[in-house]
């Protein structure tokens, strides 16, 4: 008997540059300064969605909000007719929308600069993609486009949208909480697993993310998280972050969630996941786009997104030294506020200082701990270094464990530099610079962050 699969894939943020008529100066101005590969965007939706519907033992596809750019009315035709031909390659598609659908100021570029081009309303999402999920529902949440359907016999998904009232709050309110509750014990009933699945993060996807980009966790996670837990609800897919992860949380009342995190496919490692129902739990199973049609100069596709990925962070960090106005634009693709880089423009600055042009011995030498540094690292650029680690955050790799000579060279410059700078949360609480980075640099979780077996 063939297992119950599906996939997952989220965050494509499809631009029809074409159909909008975009081209131009301003329109690689604004592909430059965005982590995801948004001028390639079309021809890597297309190769995912062609190794997907090859894939005849797979029928479900799950699709977890922000499937256009910015709310263009071009992309979300244009991705209409690709998910009607996959749904005619045997798929049943079940899809969320999510902020970056609706009212999120599309634009289109020339050599003169941007205009504006049409969106569609919030209101009239759920009738476009009804095909693509709603005609299937079991059970509705009308006000938040949220919605049940029987995925597979004994299983239940809840697409919960959490759009909450935009871009302030990104979360449930008690009347949606309430539907939750009310499909769980329906489920329990009929003696239906359940899994869950919602846009925005519920739990990190790093220790440092919630610190720069708190605004972009799911709204209210820290009661959500532990409250879905002791309802019995064990999986909850998410997306948002464009970083590979895979969490857990225990509750006080021993009730376990666990948390998959999938990256954007248009952005580095251009990823999707491929879950398998195995009778003692879910395999979770990380794909990449191995090519896609466009001139990727000699590049493998991965190389190609990663290349793109660290010309941005690059630009990140010469800003952060040299000029914090741009670096505020810039990291507003990284979900960090405006707001937050004003609170910690003197780390940014310093970091900055730190970071660009000096080698680790350098670096090392001012903290008075070069004597720890690896002589196979001491040439290294910082900067390098770091752009790594960033790219490792996002691929959900973790390379650097204690023992490796890169933790031994790195680690005591930032124990150094966390007794010189105090950073807090956002809640004020302090927060030790070594702890985010022992996460960063090495996989302190149970679960590697790719491919990992997540047992009932």
């Amino acid at each position: 008997m063939k297992k119950p699969t599906f996939y997952q894939i989220t965050d494509l943020h499809l631009y029809a540059a074409d159909e909008i008529g975009s081209y131009g100066k301003y329109y690689d101005l604004r592909a430059q300064t965005d982590q995801k590969c948004m001028q390639e965007s079309v021809a890597i939706v297309d190769a995912a969605f062609a190794a997907i519907a090859a894939d005849k033992e797979t029928d479900v596809v799950i699709i977890s909000g922000d499937v256009t750019c910015d709310g263009e009315k071009a992309s979300h035709d244009l991705l209409l007719k690709k998910l009607q031909t996959l749904k005619e390659a045997g798929k049943r598609i079940f899809l969320m929308t999510a902020t970056h659908d609706y009212d999120n100021n599309a634009r289109g570029y020339t050599e003169q600069g941007a205009f504006k081009v049409e969106e569609y309303p919030r209101e009239k999402l759920r009738e476009l993609y009804a095909d693509f999920g709603w005609n299937e529902a079991i059970a509705e949440h009308k006000p938040s486009f949220s919605y049940a359907v029987q995925l597979f016999p004994g299983w239940r998904l809840l697409m919960m949208n959490d759009d909450g009232d935009g871009r302030a709050f990104c979360g449930y309110d008690d009347d949606l909480l309430a539907w939750v509750k009310n499909q769980v014990r329906e489920a329990d009933a009929a003696g239906e697993k359940v899994i869950a699945v919602t846009h925005h993060p519920m739990l990190p996807p790093s220790k440092i993310y919630p610190i720069f980009s708190h605004r972009d966790m799911l709204g209210g996670y820290e009661t959500t998280a532990p409250m879905f837990a002791d309802l019995g609800i064990r999986y909850v897919f998410t997306g948002h972050t464009h970083m590979q992860s895979i969490k857990k949380l225990d509750t006080v009342r021993g009730n376990r969630l666990y948390h998959v995190n999938t990256g954007s496919v248009v952005g580095y490692p251009l990823p999707y996941r491929r879950v398998t129902i195995e009778p003692d739990g879910l395999n979770v199973e990380t794909r990449h786009v191995q090519s896609f049609d466009w001139d990727l100069g000699g590049k493998t596709a991965q190389q190609y997104a990663k290349d793109h990925f660290l010309f941005l962070l690059s630009d990140i960090f010469d800003s952060m030294e040299n000029d914090l106005d741009r670096f505020k634009e810039l990291a507003k693709g990284f979900s960090m506020e405006p707001k937050r880089v004003d609170q910690l423009r003197p780390l940014l600055k310093l970091l900055g200082r730190l970071v660009n042009g000096v080698t680790m011995k350098g670096v090392a030498k001012l903290f008075f701990v070069q004597k720890q540094v690896d002589p196979a690292m001491a040439n290294v650029k910082v900067k390098d270094f770091m752009l790594e680690l960033i790219a490792d955050m996002y691929a959900g790799d973790r390379r650097f464990p204690p023992e490796s000579k890169e933790y031994r060279s790195f680690m005591p410059i930032i124990a150094r530099l966390g007794k010189v700078l105090r950073l807090t949360d956002y809640y004020g609480v302090k927060v030790e610079l070594t702890d985010l980075f022992d996460d960063l640099m090495y996989n302190v979780g149970s679960f590697d962050n790719n491919d990992a077996f997540l047992p009932f």
